[in-house]
């Protein structure tokens, strides 16, 4: 199976498992989608964005235990914003509180984590991997995210 297809397979594995999406959330459009995240048409930014956080988590464990503090640091700076804007757009999409938000955010974090953590273990995070291609689709899905923030 060639990487990009199981990159693919493995995210809409990942957001399969999350909670209902309401109609108020904001969902990744047609328009917004680059061929990386193209799967993810119709899913909301939320819990794509958390589960993006714990994989980045995942990696921050992953580079700090093969003695890369450098790049664990951007890691770690990644996934806590896009746990941020994971909880902004719940806060802007359902009304709710940052308490609230934080606690549907955080189980797609750890969704993400435990998906992540394995990935790396198997294939580690460098150009051809997996994870790489899920590192990239992250990046892709904030961008989008961000053009339908509220200024």
């Amino acid at each position: 199976m060639r990487i990009r297809t199981f990159a693919a397979l493995f995210a809409a594995g990942l957001l399969a498992m999350g909670p209902e999406a309401f109609a108020e959330d904001l969902m990744l459009s047609k328009g917004d989608a680059t061929d990386l995240i193209g799967s993810d048409i119709g899913k909301p930014f939320w819990q794509m964005e958390a589960q993006c956080a714990g994989m980045f988590g995942a990696l921050y464990a992953y580079q700090m235990d093969h003695k890369a503090q450098k790049l664990a640091e951007r890691s770690k700076d990644d996934g806590i914003a896009m746990l941020n804007e994971s909880i902004a757009r719940l806060q802007v999409d359902r009304g709710i509180d940052q308490p609230a938000a934080l606690n549907l955010a955080a189980v797609e974090v750890e969704t993400g984590r435990a998906g992540a953590k394995v990935a790396l273990e198997r294939q580690g995070s460098g150009p051809d991997s997996y994870f790489n291609f899920m590192r990239s689709a992250c990046y892709d899905i904030s961008a989008a995210q961000r053009k339908h923030m509220p200024r």
